[in-house]
């Protein structure tokens, strides 16, 4: 169980490094919010409140989009078609109408739009929501690394997640830590840093997220012989412990041992009493201890060193290499000046 539910921000600190487009004027709303996502109709709520449309935005692909109407507004899109989304209130509520159904979003629920079919929204005043994009190819990518399974047909997905749990915290985490690196100030991060985290958002995307895929092959509770996962296990610990200089995710490390990423993390769950993510983060601090223990304080510095190693927010690096080391990075760097 997750002792501290993560609380929503305050819109305002959303992406607040990047410009804001603001409009009053909702022929000019629908047609920017078109370009960014989909064709759709736009129509204020019956009371006539003002709008006032904010939209911050990192962009198409995996990226993240603060969008506030500030008014009641009902949207009607065509089908997403080539990419998933993820709405993400931050307050207030949101209507999804599927047909005959509908899911009610807020701040512990957020809503999941179908890719193939129409559907329509009614956001009530003053709900800002986070949301989260994903190309249709990388996320179906992402759900056969994850299970080791072809698609046939789409990746449907259900149309609510639940943010409480254990996987939505995981998930809401996945996306914040997302942002800080999307969001950051003149922020430089590496191929690999940017690989990890998109592989790590999708992954947990994916696993708080019902779907159709994970459903027809009970992933869930489908169990692995025990010799076969202490072998596959003991080649994994192998593996990390040869490859660590390498930019390995977990994807790439489940495929490499010939199994699906979530038959690794149930066999590493049951050997280990931990995650594949967590002992590849403990094999990058270690590489990143040798690395500042080699390192010239004179021309390198802690934030370069981690972020070579794949970490992305310098605080957390640095609480997680104390943790591991009993002393902090900086202190490490310092020993080469004696």
């Amino acid at each position: 169980m997750l002792s501290q539910p993560l609380a929503s921000p305050a819109s305002t600190r959303v992406l607040d490094q990047l410009p804001t487009l603001s409009t009053s004027d909702l022929h000019e709303a629908r047609e920017r919010i078109g370009m960014l996502f989909c064709p759709h109709e736009l129509q204020q709520g019956a009371n006539q409140s003002a709008l006032k449309m904010n939209l911050r935005s990192t962009g198409s692909g995996i990226g993240l989009h603060l969008l506030d109407y500030g008014a009641p507004v009902k949207i009607s899109p065509e089908a997403l078609e080539t990419f998933y989304m993820v709405q993400i209130p931050l307050s207030g509520r949101a209507v999804l109408h599927l047909g005959n159904q509908q899911v009610v979003s807020t701040a512990r629920i957020a809503s999941v739009p179908p890719i193939e079919a129409a559907f329509s929204m009614q956001w009530e005043k003053n709900t800002p929501q986070i949301i989260l994009t994903a190309p249709r190819d990388a996320l179906e990518s992402a759900a056969r690394s994850l299970y080791g399974a072809l698609i046939h047909g789409p990746l449907r997905l259900a149309p609510s997640m639940d943010l409480s749990n254990e996987a939505g915290q995981a998930f809401l985490r996945s996306v914040f830590e997302l942002h800080d690196m999307l969001n950051a100030k003149n922020g430089q991060h590496s191929d690999y840093a940017r690989r990890l985290q998109h592989e790590l958002v999708l992954a947990r995307w994916l696993m708080a997220n019902r779907s159709n895929l994970a459903q027809s092959l009970e992933q869930w509770s489908t169990p692995t012989a025990s010799g076969f996962q202490s072998r596959m296990v003991k080649d994994f610990l192998t593996l990390l412990q040869s490859h660590c200089p390498e930019d390995l995710t977990v994807s790439e490390i489940a495929e490499a041992l010939g199994v699906a990423t979530r038959t690794l993390q149930v066999a590493v769950a049951r050997e280990l009493d931990s995650t594949p993510s967590a002992q590849l983060r403990k094999a990058r601090l270690e590489r990143a201890r040798t690395l500042l223990l080699a390192a010239d304080p004179r021309s390198l510095n802690v934030s370069q060193i981690a972020q070579e190693c794949g970490f992305t927010h310098l605080g957390r690096f640095a609480q997680s290499y104390k943790h591991q080391f009993g002393v902090s990075p900086s202190a490490t760097l310092r020993e080469n000046r004696k």
